[in-house]
């Protein structure tokens, strides 16, 4: 992921890439190597790079655990900060990265890489015209075959903590709502590659800002072989006059009951309008663009800390609830 951060930093023309660093030396000199860039960019310190180079961001790309240190010496050393997800491996070093970026003044957000989507904001778009009416229900599914190999395998929970803070961020997106509680029920199907639970249901409950209820339930497999769904997840969302159905890909479509139609034992139903979104960016290009412009110009990027603890918080939440069995309250 970090050949494909500095990938993109380096293409773009608002940004001078001015240090590359690892704890492990030769990993970042096989970088500057891998990217045609001098030696003199390396550093084997974030302290030593921040005093030499005096960056102005800092893109961390570092595992989740590491999230926390790399983020709060940057945001301590006067710089913004733009972050891998997950925000981290615990939501203790989650607030105090909140409230690190509180204290510093500086910008700190995270790449959730699958909010800047085209068909998820064209979906969106026709949501928040009334399309099919008061939102009330969002379901998604997600059904991948992953054969990764490394330390997912070994993971406790690796469809949980590794992928469905993606999907549980675009909840929170679409349905623009606060997680309130949870049930997971997780489970290891007899065929599973994985030592972890690789298959999760999760019940969750949300409020928008009006005190409306939606409930949002997840389906998904990390060890489902066949008929596999996007990697965005395959998305069926309920309002009180109509469905909409999104396939995590490029189709978008909706009905909706028709105001002067016959109503027996089903209503008449009519294709409800969509008008495309399409975005100038996407995934992480997107990501760094955006923030970029808002270093660069004032403003709120995408994902930012103070939001985005929210979707962490879900997983955490769902992780607690499978290994209890009861409803959690989603805390951040």
């Amino acid at each position: 992921m970090a050949n494909a951060w500095v990938k993109l930093a380096l293409a773009m023309e608002e940004v001078e890439l001015v240090g590359l660093v690892d704890l492990n030396r030769a990993a970042a000199e096989a970088m500057a190597q891998r990217h045609n860039q001098p030696v003199s960019l390396v550093f084997d310190s974030l302290d030593a790079a921040l005093a030499s180079a005096r960056p102005d961001i800092v893109f961390d790309v570092t595992v989740p655990a590491a999230h926390d240190k790399v983020t709060i010496t940057a945001l301590r050393g006067g710089c913004h900060v733009l972050g891998e997800k997950p925000m981290s491996d615990t939501l203790d070093k989650a607030r105090k990265m909140v409230a690190a970026a509180k204290e510093s003044g500086k910008l700190y957000a995270v790449t959730q890489t699958r909010r800047p989507n085209s068909a998820l904001h064209t979906a969106i778009s026709a949501l928040r015209q009334g399309a099919i009416g008061q939102l009330e229900e969002i379901h998604s599914d997600f059904y991948i075959g992953a054969h990764f190999g490394g330390f997912r395998d070994e993971m406790d929970y690796p469809l949980i903590l590794d992928m469905a803070i993606h999907t549980f961020d675009n909840a929170r997106q679409i349905a623009d709502a606060d997680p309130v509680s949870v049930y997971c029920h997780s489970w290891n199907p007899p065929h599973s590659w994985y030592k972890g639970d690789a298959s999760a249901l999760c019940v969750f409950d949300m409020a928008d800002a009006d005190g409306n209820r939606i409930v949002y339930t997840y389906r998904g497999s990390w060890c489902n072989e066949g008929m596999q769904t996007s990697w965005n997840a395959d998305w069926r969302i309920v309002g009180s006059k109509g469905t909409l159905r999104w396939d995590g890909e490029q189709t978008v479509r909706a009905e909706a009951v028709k105001a002067d139609g016959k109503h027996g034992f089903n209503s008449e139903m009519a294709a409800a309008p969509i008008e495309p979104v399409a975005l100038p960016y996407t995934g992480h290009e997107a990501m760094l663009r955006d923030f970029v412009h808002a270093v660069r110009n004032g403003g709120t990027p995408m994902c930012p800390c103070q939001d985005n603890i929210k979707s962490l918080a879900m997983v955490l939440a769902a992780v607690q609830s499978a290994k209890s069995g009861q409803r959690v309250a989603v805390q951040w």
